[in-house]
C-alpha cells in the first residue's frame, strides 16, 4: 500500500497548532481547478515553514489534545494485532488529539486542497464528458489511455512532489489510489463511470486519512519492525479498518454535483473529511 512510512510524526504528545496552516503554494493552498489556464502552478516544490517551536509541557492553547493515549493503543495495536485496540487509537487520535472531527477535517489541507481539484475534474467529466476535460487539460494525447495514465498526469500539475509532510500525504495518497485504479482494470479514462469515479475519490480520501494518522501516531512504531510482512500487516489493517468505516458512507455528498460551483465543491470536500473522521471515531466510542 505505500501510505505514509516515510512521514515524520509531532514530537511531543500535542498536535501542533502549526499543522493547521498551509503556506503559499503548498497544494492546500486556495488554487484554480486544474482545467483553470489561470492556476499558475509551475510545479515548483512549496517553501519550507520555519521550524515551529512545539511545547513540551505547558496548557494547551492549539485547540488540539494529548496524543499520548492514541499512541500508546496504536503502539499497543501493532504489537497485538487486535482490531479493538486499533479502533480504540483512532478515536482517541480525533476526539482527544485533534479535538472533533471537524477539526482532524480542517487540519487535512494539502488534502483538501488536492481533493478539491479532483472532485472539479469529477464533476467536469459528469457534466462535459471525458473527452473534453482531456482537451481542456491539454491532455488530448491521452485519449483512449488507460484512466491510471491519465491520473498520473494529473497528480504532477496537483501535487508535484516536495513540500511539508502535509503535501507528502496528499501526493502519496493520490499515488496509492492510482495504483488501485490500475490494478481494478478500470478501462481508458472515458470509459471510466460515474461509480468509480466516486470511489476513486472516496479511496483517495481514505489514503489522506490513514496517512495522517501514520504520520501523528504511528510513524515511529511503524518504523520499528524489521520485518517488512509485518508492517505491510500494520499498515493493511488500518487501511481496512478506516475503508470499512469510510466507504459505501460518503454517496449522499456526492448529489448534485455537476450543478455545483467551485466554491461549493471545496465545501463538499471539508464535509466529506468530516463525515469521515466522524466515522472512524464513532466506531471505538468514548473510550479512554
Amino acid at each position: 500500500m505505500g501510505t505514509s512510512k516515510g512521514y515524520g510524526g509531532a514530537p511531543s504528545g500535542l498536535v501542533p497548532s502549526w499543522i493547521d496552516d498551509t503556506a503559499p503554494g503548498a497544494a492546500g493552498a486556495p488554487t484554480a481547478a486544474p482545467s483553470d489556464p489561470a492556476s499558475g502552478n509551475d510545479g515548483s516544490p512549496a517553501p519550507q515553514p520555519t521550524s515551529p517551536k512545539v511545547p513540551v509541557a505547558g496548557p494547551d492553547t492549539s485547540s488540539a489534545g494529548a496524543l499520548g493515549g492514541a499512541k500508546g493503543n496504536f503502539t499497543r495495536f501493532v504489537r497485538s494485532g487486535d482490531s479493538e485496540t486499533l479502533r480504540r487509537a483512532v478515536s482517541q487520535y480525533v476526539r482527544n488529539g485533534t479535538g472533533s472531527a471537524g477539526k482532524a477535517a480542517r487540519r487535512m489541507g494539502a488534502s483538501r486542497g488536492v481533493g478539491k481539484q479532483l472532485l472539479q475534474v469529477i464533476r467536469d467529466i459528469d457534466r462535459d464528458g471525458a473527452a473534453i476535460v482531456l482537451q481542456r487539460l491539454n491532455l488530448g494525447h491521452l485519449a483512449g489511455r488507460p484512466a491510471a495514465e491519465v491520473f498520473v498526469e494529473l497528480l504532477e500539475g496537483m501535487c508535484p512532489p516536495g513540500g511539508r509532510v502535509d503535501e507528502a500525504i496528499a501526493r502519496q495518497a493520490l499515488l496509492d489510489s492510482i495504483a488501485d485504479l490500475a490494478e481494478s482494470d478500470a478501462g481508458t479514462f472515458e470509459e471510466m463511470t460515474a461509480d468509480q469515479l466516486s470511489e476513486f475519490f472516496q479511496g483517495f480520501v481514505i489514503h489522506t486519512i490513514e496517512g495522517r494518522v501514520i504520520a501523528d501516531i504511528g510513524k515511529h512504531v511503524i518504523d520499528s519492525p524489521e520485518n517488512v510482512r509485518e508492517v505491510e500487516r500494520i499498515l493493511d489493517q488500518l487501511h481496512d479498518f478506516v475503508a470499512g468505516c469510510v466507504r459505501g458512507h460518503l454517496a449522499r455528498h456526492f448529489d448534485g454535483l455537476t450543478e455545483k460551483t467551485d466554491q461549493q465543491v471545496a465545501q463538499v470536500v471539508e464535509s466529506i473529511y468530516e463525515a469521515s473522521f466522524e466515522l472512524v471515531s464513532a466506531t471505538a466510542g468514548d473510550m479512554e
